[in-house]
């Protein structure tokens, strides 16, 4: 059996959607303190950092995953278009795949119907 290869897209896509969780949430968090701001408590920098840049952050990282998820989905659908060709083109050979499994030598080698 031919080892299978892992898509490079779905290590993109675990990392950049992990980060873009941990941006969401952050993002989040700064807005809901900007709502609500503690009085007297100095901004985080994390805070300060997605207040200023946290939308441009989250943009970006979308547009990552959805390139990232375009490109999966091509790497899947090629892989296995090239699985199908080499399956059907086993098949067509005589004495191969699915069909000399209906042979029998009691048959002299003709295929059963």
């Amino acid at each position: 059996m031919a080892s299978t290869r892992t898509n490079p897209f779905y290590v993109v896509l675990g990392i950049v959607g992990f980060l873009f969780t941990v941006t969401a949430t952050s993002y989040c968090l700064s807005v809901l303190r900007g709502v609500r701001p503690a009085t007297g408590a100095a901004a985080h920098p994390l805070e300060t950092l997605m207040d200023r840049h946290g939308t441009a952050l989250l943009a970006g990282e979308l547009a990552v995953l959805a390139i990232a998820t375009f490109g999966a989905v091509a790497v899947d659908h090629f892989a296995g278009e090239r699985i199908r060709r080499q399956r059907s083109g086993a098949a067509d050979r005589p004495g191969d795949g699915a069909e000399s499994a209906l042979r029998s030598p009691a048959d002299g080698g003709a295929a059963r119907p």
